[in-house]
């Protein structure tokens, strides 16, 4: 008889969520985060409505919000699939957060949608809230702040449906948010 060491404990992939409205700094602390060496996965929604608008095209979330979703989603879970084993692996926001504006925009999802959401679990979320002093509009970042403010709601009813409990990121300085997310790991 042959015995065999479970050797896959030391390569668990921590998955730790960054989420929130917009402009409540998700990229910045991703960004300080990949400056110290963590592995980051960053959000794609701005790439995507940049893209879509310097060509035209409706994939937009305020023109076709499944189309747009449906784009995201498979982004995200493929982000999700590319994370290294054994490593801490940062996502500036994921499937739950268009989950989160489907809620919003009173849109059922896929059936696949919610699979994924089920079977693709994260191991600890913070959620950046609102934070009026830092929020700013582009051609990318409609929402105005009460818009923000919205989406929040939906983000968190998003994840504690899906049975997370978000940690709140305090309205500190990058360095501090960063140092307040590590400690908490």
């Amino acid at each position: 008889m042959f015995f065999y060491e479970d050797i896959s404990y030391p390569l668990k992939t921590t998955r730790i969520v960054l989420t929130g409205a917009p402009a409540t700094g998700k990229t910045t602390v991703s960004q300080a985060l990949e400056e110290l060496g963590h592995q980051v996965f960053h959000e794609q929604a701005r790439e995507i409505i940049s893209d879509s608008l310097e060509k035209g095209s409706d994939i937009l979330p305020w023109k076709d919000l499944m189309g747009f979703t449906d784009v995201v989603w498979n982004l995200r879970n493929e982000q999700y699939d590319n994370a290294m084993l054994g490593t801490k692996s940062f996502y500036d926001r994921t499937v739950l957060d268009s989950y989160a504006y489907l809620l919003k925009g009173n849109v059922a999802p896929l059936d696949r949608w919610v699979k994924d959401m089920n079977e693709r679990r994260f191991d600890k979320v913070f959620l950046l809230p609102v934070w009026p002093e830092i929020h700013a509009l582009d051609s990318e970042r409609m929402e105005t702040l009460e818009d923000c403010m919205e989406v929040e709601k939906f983000i968190v009813d998003a994840y504690e449906e899906l049975g997370y409990e978000l940690v709140v990121v305090p309205k500190i300085p990058v360095k501090e948010r960063v140092a307040f997310i590590l400690d908490r790991l």
